[in-house]
């Protein structure tokens, strides 16, 4: 992963998606965060590819589901723990 810092809402979204384990999909992803935190202009998926590039989710196409299958790598599950 990059240095970058980390946003409030990646923060957030990484917390989501940890919850779903790796059986969400990207709508589920996007209902539950939104719901919660509200909208801010970006999709959801945009925010969960610019996750991608971190190196701290991994998206399963192979698996049913709007978006594939969502899930944390282990630095995902380092920055969601070390921001909690």
């Amino acid at each position: 992963m990059s240095n970058e810092q980390l946003s409030d809402r990646q923060i957030k979204l990484l917390r989501v998606v940890a919850e779903g384990g790796d059986d969400w999909d990207a709508r589920r992803i996007d209902i539950t965060f939104s719901s919660r935190y509200g909208a801010d202009g970006t999709t959801v998926l945009s925010q969960l590819e610019q996750l991608i590039e971190l190196g701290l989710v991994t998206q399963d196409l192979s698996r049913p589901g709007p978006g594939g299958r969502w899930a944390l790598t282990a630095e995902g599950i380092a920055q969601s723990s070390e921001n909690h």
